[in-house]
């Protein structure tokens, strides 16, 4: 496995560290206005960096439809879907619906792309998609259930959610595709991404609120502490800045549904953490899940 294969696990990485921060988060802003303040903090990070170091080209604005409905619906639609998801479910159960983004990001690069995968590696992307689902599925106990086990609200809700989040993550990615194989950097790509959904989303909150409160002033909460915002800071630059765009220039340089796969591991890796928080050992599914995303991945490693 080249290094462009490694950006889904590097990836897989950086979201689990802001998965298990979302909880705090979500509940201290609630769902849409975390995550319009977590893309706008982006947003501003991503730009200054492509601006400070002159990313931009002509190959970005060639592309800039496609990057800006990459980022409507890959950020917008998809990350809203996911952490309502994620604020229901738990960041558990969310992951494993959300890791469905790999075999949808496999059957839209095979349409769309015309992107064919061996059979050994098709097969590889099996075992570690069939690893996290029986790690997720069997990774907690049924005696026991800590809060990031609970189910708010309506179970299908939480599930549709999911899945919808999975679907507009594997659609926006799809999307900036054509931008990066014309060789548009990664970084700047990132940035039109993220700032087309924070621009949307900004929208949205403001037209939300303005219709739940006419006398809620946007962004200025003070009764959450400037700590709090901190956190949202850290969470932003590592699932957003760092770990979209090693993934962005993982799907541009190498195989959708290889990198893809990979990333979809995120839930595998937020057991252990499960593990310190609850205090209780994982199960031998989530043993024997963790094992089959581990063979998996060497198959892809190795072929």
């Amino acid at each position: 496995m080249t290094f462009v294969e490694l950006s889904g696990l590097i990836a897989a990485f950086c979201w689990t560290l802001s998965s298990l921060m979302a909880p705090k988060l979500i509940t201290a802003f609630g769902v849409m206005r975390f995550n319009t303040f977590r893309i706008i903090i982006a947003a501003f990070i991503l730009l200054c960096i492509s601006v400070i170091s002159n990313r931009f080209d002509h190959t970005i604005l060639a592309h800039s439809r496609s990057l800006v409905l990459s980022g409507v619906v890959g950020i917008v639609i998809g990350d809203s879907l996911l952490f309502a998801a994620v604020s229901r479910l738990g960041p558990r159960r969310a992951g494993v619906l959300f890791a469905t983004n790999a075999p949808i990001s496999i059957c839209l690069g095979w349409v769309l792309f015309n992107e064919a995968l061996s059979l050994v590696e098709l097969f590889a992307c099996f075992i570690v998609l069939a690893g996290v689902i029986v790690a997720i599925l069997f990774g907690k106990r049924t005696y026991q259930e800590h809060a990031w086990e609970e189910t708010r609200g309506k179970l299908y809700v939480g599930i549709l959610m999911g899945l919808g989040g999975a679907l507009g993550q594997a659609s926006g990615a799809l999307l900036s595709k054509p931008a990066l194989l014309d060789g548009a950097d990664s970084i700047a790509v990132s940035s039109i991404r993220v700032s087309s959904g924070a621009i949307t989303l900004l929208l949205a909150y403001h037209l939300y609120y303005k219709r739940r409160s006419a006398s809620l002033k946007p962004f200025i909460f003070r009764d959450i502490p400037l700590a709090i915002y901190g956190q949202l800071a850290i969470m932003a630059c590592i699932g957003m800045v760092i770990g979209m765009s090693i993934l962005v220039w993982g799907i541009g340089k190498g195989n959708i549904g290889i990198v893809t796969t990979l990333s979809a591991t995120t839930p595998v890796l937020i057991l252990p953490a499960i593990w310190l928080t609850t205090g209780q050992n994982p199960t031998i599914g989530a043993w024997t899940g963790s094992a089959l995303v581990v063979i998996g991945a060497s198959m892809i490693m190795l072929f």
